[in-house]
């Protein structure tokens, strides 16, 4: 969306190992901007290998914000994610700067993008008895695109789902906006074919296991003593729940079963991104010096 009377912000978003925060790096050092983090996971302070967080060389070659900034014991949702990152992008702004939005929790970039009317509602204990595959049903009934993109495994944010549509009467409540308030550029991370992102999640998860994701569980699970790991938000992350079975239960983890459900994400969120935002810039590994040359035609609109 061109709009130049807004404030401008870069968007880039992808499926996962698509190096999205090595470019943001990049055009935060060129561009003189500052990162904000829009990945639901990598806000966790301890959940840095699982989540493929930004490491430490990144962290240093650049400003970044909302990155490993809270505990597993806060609470974090999409409504308190919106309002930190709308007070981020307006300090960054008023400093002057390019705010840049990264990552690939698709309803995070969205509420930021489209403005969401994210209600305030009041915790309804009657969902408290149901179980997930209860809660995907009516939220089903009442708008199965939502349900579908939310996912069953997720309980936290169906029943916020649930208590919006209840409270409002509106099953497009979670995601009704108001107008734009951003001039915004999306650029999507890809690889120019799906078989070489595939090899790419392959080999990222088998380096994220070699590099001690076992171990960070085993740490979490330390320190964390009374947290209901199974049920906490943060350890909705793919492969977290694998990897703390395994340790209770003493059986191996399922390496390719992770795998393939990183890949199935991925493909989620390709789709996404075709279908909500259809005209995009395309970083493929290899057009860097275009897609920096489009982002300059941007900023001087």
């Amino acid at each position: 969306m061109t709009n130049t009377k807004l404030p401008k912000i870069l968007v880039i978003v992808g499926p996962t190992t698509s190096h999205k925060t090595h470019l943001a790096v990049e055009i935060a050092n060129r561009f003189d901007g500052e990162i904000i983090n829009a990945d639901a996971y990598q806000v966790y302070k301890d959940m840095s290998i699982g989540t493929n967080a930004p490491t430490k060389q990144e962290l240093n070659s650049a400003i970044f914000h909302l990155n490993q900034a809270i505990s597993l014991t806060d609470e974090w949702d999409i409504k308190k994610f919106q309002t930190k990152c709308l007070a981020v992008i307006k300090d960054i702004l008023s400093r002057c700067k390019l705010p840049i939005l990264v990552g690939g929790s698709n309803l995070y970039v969205d509420a930021i993008i489209k403005n969401y009317d994210l209600s305030s509602t009041k915790r309804n204990e009657v969902y408290d008895q149901y179980d997930n595959q209860k809660l995907y049903e009516l939220l089903f009934a009442q708008n199965p695109e939502l349900a579908k993109k939310i996912g069953v495994n997720n309980k936290r944010r169906l029943t916020r789902a649930l208590e919006i549509i209840n409270e409002t009467k509106d099953p497009n409540a979670l995601v009704k906006t108001n107008e734009p308030i951003f001039d915004y550029l999306m650029i999507e991370c890809n690889y120019p074919t799906r078989a070489e992102l595939y090899d790419s999640i392959n080999n990222k998860v088998g380096q994220m296991i070699n590099s001690g994701w076992k171990q960070e569980v085993l740490d979490i699970m330390k320190k964390y003593p009374n947290l209901d790991l199974l049920h906490n938000v943060g350890f909705k992350a793919i492969g977290y729940s694998d990897f703390y079975l395994s340790i209770i239960n003493n059986t191996p983890v399922n390496e390719e079963l992770i795998k393939q459900k990183v890949r199935r994400y991925a493909k989620r969120q390709i789709t996404w991104i075709n279908n909500k935002y259809p005209e995009h810039l395309l970083f493929d590994q290899s057009n860097k010096a275009e897609i920096f040359k489009q982002i300059e035609l941007w900023k001087a609109k």
